[in-house]
Parts: structure tokens; sequence; C-alpha cells
């Protein structure tokens, strides 16, 4: 009898033991998983190291701050220009704060490290990188704290406005749900290379007296990028490179996840190399093409006396604005 009793206490002993650790171990769990992650911060992508052949990481600049009480409905995710500006650059964090004052939750993406790495290979090449970050920006930990998923706007200047809109042109990538919002999605996107002939044709001859652009942008980048270091005009036709004539596509078949775009040409009527970096004919060229195209709008904006540097800066709002407007 007494062995019985002794069995029986030790049993209990054991289920109480057992459902302490379950109870510790649950509430450990849900403490992790409720606590959110910072509303404004950095989020930094180590697997976007070695992606289109470049060691570099990808990086978030976030900012959530109207959205700590209640998620925000508007999620804006803003593509870097090539010189990878989203930390250090105040255009961008005066476009986070701007889109935040306005109940948004922002974001902006460096997808590369350096403006070096953001050279080093052709557009069409650096989608998976792009894919990536963008996965992040609207499915991570941090959208699914701080965004309800509803409304979506994608945002870019120059190589911001020209891998992304080459990755929807060329591959099925964009047709994830990560790249969309639940009730609405646009694009806006100022000043996007989608001719690479025509942009290396503007840097070859815009400096004075003739020359190839140097700075900011140089004419060899162009063609470094798909011939690599040293190219030059003789050596690197774009014409027939088949890469080059991936990344161009304003007269591509228009059959984008995305439906709706605004796009806005920059700085037609200054000098080139200073100014007009990216010729405007064909990103008017793509906009027309996706606008005729039935199913889809694109709304076209010339920027001609507002420089390539200086255009997102100045205007960005307008995406806001427009997207507001068409959203239903």
């Amino acid at each position: 009898m007494f062995a019985k009793i002794r069995y029986f206490i030790l049993n209990i002993f054991l289920i109480l033991i057992i459902s302490f650790i379950f109870i510790s171990c649950k509430k450990n769990n849900s403490n992790t998983s409720t606590t959110p992650p910072v509303a404004s911060g950095q989020i930094v992508i180590d697997s976007c190291s070695g992606l289109s052949g470049v060691n570099e990481k990808c990086t978030l600049v976030t900012n959530a701050s109207a959205c700590t009480g209640a998620k925000c409905s508007h999620l804006v995710v803003i593509f870097s220009g090539g010189e990878m500006g989203c930390i250090s650059g105040t255009g961008y964090t005066t476009a986070l704060e701007t889109y935040a004052s306005n109940g948004y939750a922002a974001v902006c993406i460096n997808y590369f490290d350096t403006s070096t790495g953001s050279g080093n290979a052709p557009y069409i090449d650096e989608a998976s990188r792009i894919d990536l970050a963008v996965k992040e920006a609207t499915t991570g930990t941090w959208a699914k704290s701080y965004w309800t998923g509803e409304y979506l706007l994608l945002q870019g200047i120059s190589h911001g406005a020209t891998a992304p809109v080459i990755l929807m042109a060329r591959t099925s990538l964009a047709n994830a749900g990560h790249w969309k919002g639940s009730k609405f999605t646009g694009g806006c996107f100022f000043d996007g290379s989608y001719d690479q002939v025509a942009t290396a044709n503007l840097l070859a001859t815009g400096a004075l007296g003739g020359g190839p652009c140097v700075t900011p942008v140089s004419y060899t980048r162009g063609l470094e990028r798909y011939c690599g270091t040293g190219a030059t005009g003789t050596t690197c036709n774009l014409s027939t490179n088949t890469k080059a004539q991936q990344d161009t596509i304003s007269t591509v078949s228009v059959n984008f996840a995305v439906k709706d775009f605004k796009m806005f040409e920059c700085g037609s009527s200054r000098p080139v190399c200073s100014g007009d970096i990216i010729p405007g004919a064909p990103v008017q060229n793509l906009c027309n093409n996706i606008n005729t195209t039935s199913g889809y709008t694109c709304s076209f904006t010339a920027l001609p006396n507002d420089g390539h540097l200086t255009c997102h800066g100045n205007e960005f709002d307008q995406c806001r604005t427009w997207f507001e407007s068409i959203s239903p």
C-alpha cells in the first residue's frame, strides 16, 4: 500500500514539474513574439551578401513613428538612387519623415552597401537582392508590427527607379504577394534609365568640349556595368550586349504585376552631366506604353528644370498625392 501511495505522489510531482516548465516556456515565447521591433531604425539583411555577384548587404531604414498606437494602412517603400543614401542622405530622411507625418509607415531600401557595389552588375541581375529586400520591407517583423498590409506605394529615383521597374518588366518576381498591398499598389518613379544605349549616348559627349561625363555619374560607369572594368565605347557595344538589351524596356510588352504608375523625367533642359543624366524620351515612351495597355495606367510628368540629383528631393511628395488620388 505504501509503495502505491509513493508511486502516486511521485507521478503527481512529475506532472507539476512538467506543467511548470510548459507554462514558463509558453510565457517566454509569448513575450518574445509580442515585442515589436523598434518603429524607426535600421534592419540589415545579411542574406543579400553575394547576390548578383556582389558581396554587400542590404539595409532598410524605417520610420513607423505614426504607427505605434495602431498599425498604419499605408506603407511606402523608397528605393535609393545608386549612391545608396538611405542612411546618410538627408533627402531620404526628409521623405520618410514627411510620409510618417501623413500617416504612413515608411522604409527606404539600400540594396547595396556602397555606390561602388551598385555599379557592378546589370540591373536585371540585381533582381534577386531587390526582391529579398522588398520581402523583408513588406512582410518582415517590422512590417507585420506596423502595417496592415492594405496600401503599398513603391517609389524610387535614378537607379532606384530603374532596377525595380526592370524587375517588374523582365521577371515574374513582382507577382509574389510581398510586392502587393491587399487593397491597392502603385509605383512612382523619378528618372529611371530604360534605354541603356540612349543613356550612354547622352553621357558620352555631355561634358564641356564634347567629352564624356565624369561626375556625378561617369560615362564609363554604364559601360563597366555590362562589359567589366576598363570598358570603353570602342570595346563595349551596348546595342548588342545581351544584358544591356534586357535592361532596355521602353518598348517592352507590358505585363507588369503593378498596374498603376506615375513617372517623372528630370533635368532635360539642364546641362548634361551636372543636371541631365538620364534621357527623358525613354521615360515618357515607357509611361506611354504602359498607359496605352489595357488594364494599366501611367501618368507622366516632365521636370525639365529640376536636375537629376535634386528632383526627387524636391518633388517626392507628388508621389503621395498621386497615390492617394487614385487609390480606391
